[in-house]
């Protein structure tokens, strides 16, 4: 079998953070790490490099489109998935640009994140 695909999840809701591991992890996905806000993820992305990287966009300290920018100068070829709430419209399209591979909305629906995360894997 082979290994499962890595996941750094990033959100500053630890309730959030412990919903979307167990769905991950139904989903074939294992989660090496969490941040609960920007500069974590940052700094946990360099210390674990995972394969993927879902990061909610509105954290405290720095938010998720700092972070991605962060993140893809260390590694220009981070895949990261945005996490956000509704009407984040012109954010999600910003971090599109800058590189994030897609996006999700919150509440996280389970089958759309299996498939948003595989899409962005391939």
């Amino acid at each position: 079998m082979t290994a499962r695909p890595t996941v750094l999840l990033c959100d500053d809701s630890r309730a959030l953070r412990m919903l979307a591991a167990g769905q991950l992890d139904e989903a074939g996905f294992q989660v090496v790490g969490e941040a609960g806000n920007g500069l974590e993820a940052v700094k946990q992305y360099q210390a674990l490099r995972p394969d993927l990287v879902l990061l909610d966009l509105v954290m405290p300290e720095c938010d998720g489109r700092r972070a991605l920018a962060r993140i893809l100068e260390l590694d220009p070829h981070a895949r990261v998935v945005i996490l956000s709430s509704l009407g984040a419209q012109s954010d999600i399209e910003a971090c599109l640009r800058l590189g994030a591979r897609s996006y999700l909305q919150k509440p996280i629906d389970a089958e759309a994140m299996e498939r948003v995360l595989h899409a962005a894997l391939a």
